[in-house]
């Protein structure tokens, strides 16, 4: 396909996604065109981006769906693997668990910077534009940091489905 063409796809469902089908073995994944897209993008229906391989995509997703990390999309014989960039992250890490105080604390300070957060065991972690935020954050925090561990990371964040918000810096 030459770079002045475009390849487009108009996106009703996914063909799988490469963590959650065993179908997909490494040795098929690594075939696969893989299309990079933001967090943010991924929120959006309209979107064109070149592949890896310099596939210029345009997608076009029917209303309600949405693309998600490792999902499949194709069109005849040709395979793309959605690949979400990592972002900056904070993760904070509750040392005591059981203390209900810190954790109520925890999620009203992060609750009243309107970020998205992702809960896992007794971690939260919530995105971020630059590491001098955690400079912020330990301030922020000041009232509860003995209880606390906080790291920056950058990962892979997929929001938690019932806490999804508007962000602002």
């Amino acid at each position: 396909m030459s770079k002045d063409s475009l390849f487009v796809l108009e996106v009703n469902s996914t063909s799988g996604n490469i963590f959650l089908d065993k179908e997909f073995d490494e040795v098929k994944r690594n075939s696969f065109e893989k299309l990079r897209v933001s967090r943010a993008e991924m929120e959006k229906r309209i979107l064109r981006k070149n592949t890896d391989h310099g596939t210029d995509v345009g997608l076009k997703l029917n209303q309600g769906v949405k693309i998600h990390h490792g999902d499949i999309i194709q069109n005849g014989e040709k395979k793309i693997i959605i690949e979400q960039i990592p972002e900056k992250t904070i993760t904070v890490k509750i040392k005591n668990k059981n203390n209900s105080d810190i954790m109520i604390l925890l999620g009203h300070i992060i609750g009243n910077r309107h970020r998205p957060i992702f809960i896992q065991d007794d971690e939260v972690s919530f995105p971020i534009q630059s590491d001098s935020e955690k400079e912020v954050f330990v301030e922020l925090f000041s009232s509860i940091i003995d209880n606390i561990e906080i790291t920056v990371k950058e990962q892979v964040f997929h929001p938690h489905s019932d806490a999804d918000t508007y962000e602002h810096g």
